[in-house]
């Protein structure tokens, strides 16, 4: 198949270099990952267009170049100039120019702003129009789609525009599929549409000079563990609460099976509590509670200087601190008890950590909240030099009384706290395929177990399998007046490798060469399962899809 020679129109500022000037002219549409690029080889005769030449080309200036065959020559880019370089020899005289479509203004400006409340597109709209300055409207039409995610929040200091863009377009959903591209237009325009929406209407029938097709597994992963918030407790009783009151509810009372002859109240998974100190008994409160249905409630007979009252956990279990590293409770005191407190750990091989505390209020529920862990360790007033915080069988906690007294007190809503959030997804035939190959995401956005696992299989599905990838290279192809573009989407068949499927235009490179009057157009194209909005997996319907505001602990 023939093809008609190429033509080319070229504007750099006030300069237009005719066509018989071009040696070599190469431009390369980028979108979403990269912008666009241009780099021309001019002959450069009698300093034509070198400095005070009879047609200086300078640095800093717009232009356009428009490529085509025929009577068909549509604009390809809407430039500007970033760097020239002169090259010469005893015979020869080049000018090279260079630089980049207007979406270079993209990477001017850095942002210091917060987003609240704001959907994809309204964010977008404001970058481009107050940061960047470019047009997103063609004859009357928004140029940039609506998504359906609304932020929560977002907080930039000092961000470059391009970055927010990228996060935007990376996370912005639409219809449940997640991903948009952005671009600049040939025209100038700025475009932000949802990716795959574009359908180019070339037919490659029979243009296809070569191609090289390529599977990647590079990218692919099959175990995804993501986690969410800091704020998950242990035990957990709701997922998605940041708070748990199992191990003070979800209890029954064993008579007499405690030290001298005391109660202990059992839990039926986790462990019991059990008294530590003479002349002390444990009971059911249903009327005095901090929260749910009843407390803990710690009797004392006599004057012990302090009562003690202790967690354990059944053997074979214990608690991580440093994965949970908040000891949360509620304790009331009556009147026959001092302020003083304290919390006593001990691990699986009986060394201790012993941290001390005060009450400010009297016959009164009082919220506590204790740092553990190892990276809280300085906080304690003695921890054992093997002392493991991760793991933990037991946790004492002790009031004083007062002298010669002795009287009531409670524990309510004990658990551990500031876990964070997680799931694990694999894909067992993609490991046996391909190896196991693992990838971990940190959401702060998602606020239970059940969201990071619909998060994790979403990226599942999007990364389990490999990438598939076409170039393509052609001198015959004839686009008329509608050039190709990345991002826009394009029926690809190679039957030698059973392909017959769309693919979405990474990138294309025309290239213009004058000695051999071809126009060589190259396709990068890639295919790749949809990355489907975690909501999909829930089969409900999402508006607060992410906030990048990070909760200060």
């Amino acid at each position: 198949m023939s093809s008609d020679i190429p033509k080319i129109a070229i504007a750099f500022g006030a300069v237009a270099p005719p066509q018989g000037d071009i040696i070599d002219l190469r431009v390369h549409l980028g979108c979403t990952r990269e912008v666009s690029s241009f780099e021309c080889l001019l002959q450069n005769w009698d300093k034509k267009y070198s400095p005070n030449g009879s047609y200086p080309i300078n640095v800093g200036v717009d232009g356009h170049i428009d490529i085509g065959r025929s009577t068909n020559v549509p604009q390809i880019i809407t430039c500007r100039v970033e760097a020239v370089k002169y090259e010469s020899t005893p015979n020869e005289n080049y000018l090279r120019v260079s630089g980049r479509c207007w979406g270079e203004r993209l990477f001017r400006r850095v942002v210091t702003k917060t987003y609240e409340n704001q959907k994809g597109e309204a964010i977008v709209k404001d970058l481009i129009d107050y940061y960047v300055g470019l047009s997103h409207v063609r004859d009357s039409n928004e140029l940039v789609e609506d998504t359906d995610t609304t932020y929560t929040k977002l907080e930039y200091q000092d961000t470059p525009v391009f970055d927010i863009l990228s996060f935007i377009a990376g996370s912005a959903d639409k219809a449940g599929v997640i991903g948009f591209d952005f671009r600049l237009a040939p025209d100038g325009k700025f475009e932000f549409f949802h990716r795959n929406s574009k359908t180019s209407p070339l037919n490659l029938n029979d243009r296809i000079e070569s191609s090289e097709y390529r599977k990647d597994i590079h990218m692919i992963r099959n175990k995804i563990t993501v986690y969410g918030v800091a704020d998950k407790p242990f035990p957990v009783d709701v997922d998605g609460r940041p708070w748990s009151d199992t191990l003070t509810e979800d209890l029954t009372v064993s008579e007499g099976t405690g030290w001298g002859g005391s109660n202990e109240l059992i839990h039926a998974v986790y462990g019991k509590w059990s008294v530590m100190t003479g002349s002390t008994n444990l009971a059911l409160d249903t009327a005095i509670k901090y929260a749910g249905a009843k407390s803990v409630k710690v009797i004392e007979s006599a004057y012990m200087y302090y009562t003690r009252v202790d967690w354990i956990f059944y053997e074979g279990q214990t608690i991580n601190l440093n994965e949970f590293p908040k000891i949360s409770l509620a304790l009331m005191v009556d009147d026959k008890h001092s302020k003083f407190c304290w919390i006593n750990l001990i691990d699986i091989w009986n060394n201790s950590a012993t941290k001390s505390f005060n009450l400010s209020k009297i016959n009164q529920w009082e919220k506590v909240v204790i740092n553990a862990g190892l990276k809280y360790a300085d906080e304690w007033d003695w921890v054992d030099d093997l002392f493991r915080w991760d793991y933990v069988k037991q946790i004492g906690i002790a009031v004083d009384q007062e002298y010669a007294s002795a009287g009531n007190w409670w524990i309510d809503q004990f658990h551990f706290g500031y876990g964070k959030w997680k799931s694990t997804q694999e894909d067992t035939t993609s490991q046996t395929t391909y190896g196991l190959r693992e990838l971990v995401e940190v959401d702060e956005e998602l606020y239970s177990d059940n969201a990071c696992t619909l998060r994790a299989k979403a990226l599942l599905n999007h990364l389990k399998n490999p990438a598939e990838y076409l170039t393509i290279k052609s001198t015959v192809i004839d686009y008329g007046n509608t050039p190709l573009l990345p991002g826009d989407k394009i029926h690809v068949t190679l039957p030698n490798e059973n392909i017959d499927a769309d693919f979405r235009i990474l990138s294309v490179e025309y290239r213009v060469d004058a000695k051999s009057q071809t126009l060589e157009v190259t396709l990068e194209l890639g295919r790749e399962t949809p990355f489907l909005a975690d909501y999909l997996y829930a089969l409900r319907s999402k508006t607060s899809h992410l906030s990048r505001h990070k909760v200060a602990r």
